[in-house]
């Protein structure tokens, strides 16, 4: 499996030093010990079919890349540098420079889906401004290193992040591999660009509490910003992950959301190559996913203040690692504010699973509200905008998401209801969809309590009723765009 062992612990951990003192722990299931800890670790009883698994985002490209290799759509193309972006009516030409044999192309395509992260130029071609700024919380350098003696300096049981708060510095240590990788986050000195050699000796030796041999393999720079795009979408061009937004990476929310925004275009762009979504209907990206990109960076930049306020109390770092009642007294204010205060972002499945759209064009939206968003609790909920509640079904035990397919789903939870009209509809125009009985199913009726739910390609819910609707074409129409 990518990523740390299964039997790695998942833990977050709060320290004076690697081998120090620790201030507190955040119990969190390892993937290999699923069915015995989700009962007891912090993030138990997670509300989705796969449950968290720590892998770091080069071992999770080569997954992707694997895949996206063997379909024959799709043309891989490395060593590629987009130099111009234009547009007309009817595509969009994108410019290239060969930065192997300095020979340059162009590609003509219908559509364009900027996802070249934060410093874009998609983004900077179409002129789209990202609304924001620095927070002012800090600069920072990633180090990806080796280094086979740090897991031998762990007092108990060593934890997959390591926080380390001392009078020297307020540090990151994360385990990649379990074994000897390792990715550590340092404060860049002010007036510097980066971190030097000297620099990292001193903070990792600070960090670990010892002076240890290891081999960093990259490194890079960054700081905490948070942006959004101002629009997401101009004309044929559309804007998606780190090149639409970017933000602290509290709760580890930045890919997820990238791939949402991917999951929230691709049926869009889909319908509109199929014909059976006009090109109007395309805007609906930028109404639901903009919202949701400006909510979760605030989420994020909340929790890194939350926590940047309390690890940057000086007075507490400079009592942490005194000895007798003043040391101890230190760290456990320090716990405790810890718990209230950032635990939520390594359970964030509010912030997952909660999030609805609340000004979709393609919404049906009726008198119900969706529950209220916090970033750590999640209640399932079919009000339209929301994400389909998970549940397995009874006699096979596999996850709704595996039978709804990648066109429209039709929940359908009683016997009798009409649903010919909706099926004729879709057929008009050409709409995928799928029709699936959950009448009988004891895990839905918590969640589905209308008899027709109807389920978009990206897993969010378009519209419910309790009967046959007098006009489907109407139904269909507003899923599609049309109306």
């Amino acid at each position: 499996m990518l990523g740390v062992p299964q039997d790695y612990p998942n833990d977050v951990v709060y320290s004076t030093r690697i081998n120090g003192t620790e201030i507190t722990r955040y119990t969190l299931a390892s993937s290999g010990n699923r069915a015995q800890d989700d009962r007891f670790s912090h993030d138990g009883g997670w509300n989705s079919v796969e449950r968290p698994h720590r892998a770091t985002q080069s071992l999770l490209e080569k997954v992707l890349r694997k895949r996206a290799a063997s379909l024959p759509e799709i043309d891989l193309r490395y060593n590629q540098e987009c130099t111009a972006v234009d547009q007309d009516d009817n595509s969009v030409i994108v410019s290239f420079l060969d930065t192997t044999s300095g020979a340059e192309g162009n590609i003509s395509a219908k559509y364009l889906i900027g996802a070249d992260g934060g410093r874009s130029m998609v983004r900077r071609a179409i002129g789209v401004k990202l609304i924001g700024g620095y927070t002012q919380i800090a600069r920072a350098e990633s180090v990806y290193f080796r280094s086979k003696e740090i897991l031998g300096l762990f007092p108990g049981k060593p934890a997959w992040m390591n926080w380390v708060i001392n009078k020297d510095m307020f540090g990151n240590l994360i385990a990649i591999d379990g074994r000897e990788l390792w990715l550590a986050h340092v404060t860049i000195p002010d007036g510097q660009e980066g971190i030097r050699k000297e620099d990292f000796d001193r903070q990792i030796e600070q960090t670990l509490g010892c002076r240890v041999e290891y081999e960093v393999i990259s490194q890079e720079s960054w700081q905490l910003n948070r942006l959004v795009a101002d629009t997401y979408r101009i004309h044929r061009v559309f804007l998606a992950g780190d090149a639409a937004h970017s933000w602290p990476p509290w709760a580890g929310h930045g890919m997820n959301t990238g791939i949402e925004d991917a999951m929230g275009l691709s049926w869009l762009l889909a319908g509109a190559l199929e014909g059976w979504l006009p090109d109007a209907a395309l805007d609906a990206y930028q109404a639901e996913r903009q919202n949701i990109g400006d909510k979760i960076s605030r989420a994020a930049v909340n929790m890194a203040s939350a926590q940047h306020e309390i690890a940057h109390n000086l007075d507490l770092r400079n009592k942490v690692e005194l000895p007798g009642e003043e040391g101890e007294a230190a760290r456990h204010y320090i716990r405790n504010r810890l718990i209230e205060a950032d635990s939520n972002q390594f359970n964030p499945q509010g912030l997952n699973f909660g999030l609805q759209y609340d000004a979709s064009p393609l919404i049906a939206y009726d008198d119900e509200a969706a529950p209220e968003f916090t970033i750590a609790t999640y209640t399932p909920s079919s009000v339209p905008g929301c994400r389909a509640p998970h549940f397995s079904l009874i006699e096979t035990g596999t996850p709704l998401i595996d039978h709804l397919g990648r066109g429209f789903a039709l929940l359908v939870s009683d016997d009798d209801v009409e649903i010919g009209g909706l099926i004729d509809a879709a057929k008009a125009c050409g709409l995928p969809l799928a029709v699936i009985d959950i009448a009988h199913e004891p895990k839905a009726r918590a969640f589905y309590k209308h008899k027709l739910v109807l389920v978009r390609p990206d897993k969010r819910i378009a519209w419910r009723a309790d009967e046959a609707p007098s006009d489907p074409g109407a139904v269909i129409g507003k899923a599609r765009g049309a109306v």
